[in-house]
């Protein structure tokens, strides 16, 4: 707790606003991408801000985990300090994770004020997606925080990477609308099944998928697993390579 509390402080110091921007810059974008796609958009999708806040948050939030630096960032507590690595990680994870959480607080207290339909039995996976995407996130960020201490280069490029991946993945479009390759691309996209499955619970009122709740389970064991092993393979070397 006290690593999650420095990570917050630490990014927001000397703001007046402080947390509130992890949770702002999203919504921003949200706002700026309803207004265009609802004016651009040939076939306009009805409440275009809940399907784009249910995938928004998603994405953004396992990206920040994919880009790496949580042991970098942090080097002096590895090499100066006898502290389990893996909290430094942990804590990293986490300090994304509760905007995700507070973010979708807010989005079903104002579906719920708007009157829109909410399917209560799917809405009770909504906590289980969320441990899954938790679970997938610490995974590959203990995986690529690790890849990047040896490969610093690596952290570059999956920064510029997470950039790309919103635009393969359903948070603006529909996945059923993607063709030919991009089809392809979209259904290989990791990130996808965890979008689908909010999609579903938020925007479409229903129970998720199996198929995708598989696939996130699939996904969260076996990106958990790789990371798990590589980072405690490796991680005993980080002091001096770092």
């Amino acid at each position: 707790m006290a690593l999650i509390r420095r990570n917050t402080a630490g990014r927001y110091k000397n703001s007046y606003v402080g947390f509130l921007w992890h949770l702002l810059m999203p919504a921003l974008m949200i706002v700026v991408l309803t207004i265009t796609f609802t004016y651009i958009r040939p076939r306009p999708l009805e409440d275009f801000w809940v399907y784009l806040s249910a995938g928004m948050f998603p994405v953004t939030f396992i990206s920040s985990c994919l880009r790496g630096k949580a042991i970098v960032q942090n080097a002096k507590y590895i090499t100066k300090m006898n502290i389990p690595r893996e909290l430094v990680v942990i804590s990293s994870v986490l300090t994304e994770f509760l905007t995700v959480v507070f973010a979708y607080m807010v989005i079903i207290i104002v579906i719920l004020l708007s009157g829109q339909y909410v399917n209560w039995s799917g809405a009770l996976m909504l906590p289980v997606e969320l441990f899954l995407m938790l679970i997938f996130s610490l995974g590959c960020a203990y995986l690529i925080s690790t890849v990047t201490v040896f490969i610093n280069d690596v952290g570059y490029f999956m920064t510029i990477a997470m950039r790309l991946v919103i635009w393969i993945t359903p948070t603006f479009f529909l996945a059923s609308e993607a063709k030919g390759i991009l089809a392809t691309i979209v259904w290989y996209n990791p990130f996808t099944y965890y979008v689908e499955v909010f999609h579903d619970i938020l925007y479409y009122g229903t129970f998720p998928h199996v198929e995708y709740l598989v696939m996130s389970v699939i996904l969260a064991v076996a990106m958990f697993t790789i990371g798990s092993y590589v980072f405690f393979k490796y991680e005993k070397k980080f002091p001096e390579v770092l």
